[in-house]
């Protein structure tokens, strides 16, 4: 079974990505310097690409499958280059 982000959100302190079968993967912005000294504004400015989430104001990424990988949740195929689900 394959699962697709659905959903992607901020708090003050943390990034939250949702799968559409109910998966959250979330991580504090410590871990990322940019996003842990970025403003509400900055990390509330962001976008989503197909592998991930970008926040232009201060040029940072995070990919979808890192963000899941970590959890233990992700799987990647020889075929793929990047994932936005997790199987």
């Amino acid at each position: 079974m394959q699962r697709f982000i659905d959903k992607v959100w901020v708090d003050d302190a943390r990034v939250y990505a949702k799968t559409r079968d109910g998966l959250v993967a979330s991580y504090p912005f410590a871990m990322w310097e940019r996003l842990n000294n970025a403003s509400k504004e900055q990390r509330e400015d962001y976008y989503l690409s197909y592998s991930g989430i970008h926040w232009p104001q201060i040029d940072e990424d995070l990919s979808f499958e890192g963000m899941f990988s970590h959890s233990g949740l992700c799987e990647r195929t020889l075929t793929e280059d990047a994932v936005c689900y997790i199987g």
